[in-house]
């Protein structure tokens, strides 16, 4: 049983991380657009995920953070920086460039979420999985169809679940990160609706 609980926190943290779900929506809503897709969603993940990821591994690689997660608040003050410079650079070449609408939201989602954790983590450590895995399930179902509501719930009850039982959150910081992830989706959804 034991093995089984390890197995699903894994899966939860690791298969379901921020960065993974951020790459599924960032090239997932470009090639919901149409043609000419694909430079959108490069843009995208090397802004939003491949610098950001990079840079966590670098840190934790050089000890200069516990973990490539990050797990001490006080840790994460350099890394929100640096990845908003990069997220903000990629949002503006999509703002600038003639991308798709839905394109522009999703890049803008995702620099508010890191923005809005960075300030909230100055007084809680608001999960960041939680968020991202809240913003794929708003997101997901509506690029996919309603019956993908149910994955998106499996993923985000896991992502919550785990960060719980490896005791790198807490319950009011998995659930602040789940209203932001949920407030940020659903923005997200209203605009591209109202296109």
């Amino acid at each position: 049983m034991h093995s089984l609980r390890r197995a699903a926190a894994f899966t939860g943290t690791e298969i379901f991380s921020p960065f993974i779900l951020a790459t599924v929506l960032l090239i997932g809503v470009p090639a919901s657009t149409g043609p000419g897709w694909v430079w959108q969603a490069v843009v995208g993940v090397v802004a939003v995920v491949v610098i950001p990821w990079g840079l966590s591994l670098y840190m934790a690689h050089t000890g200069r953070v516990s973990d490539r997660f990050i797990y001490h608040r006080k840790q994460r003050y350099v890394f929100y920086g640096i990845s908003l410079i990069s997220i903000a650079a990629g949002t503006a070449i999509l703002l600038i460039a003639p991308a798709a609408a839905a394109t522009k939201s999703i890049i803008i989602v995702m620099l508010l979420a890191i923005l809005i954790i960075a300030l909230v983590n100055f007084r809680l450590k608001a999960s960041a999985h939680a968020g991202m895995s809240a913003i794929f399930g708003m997101v997901i179902p509506g690029l996919f169809g309603p019956w993908w509501v149910l994955l998106s719930l499996v993923v985000h009850a896991s992502v919550c679940w785990s960060r719980w039982y490896l005791k790198k959150h807490t319950v009011p910081e998995i659930v602040v990160g789940t209203l932001i992830g949920v407030l940020l989706g659903a923005g997200h959804l209203w605009f591209v609706s109202s296109l």
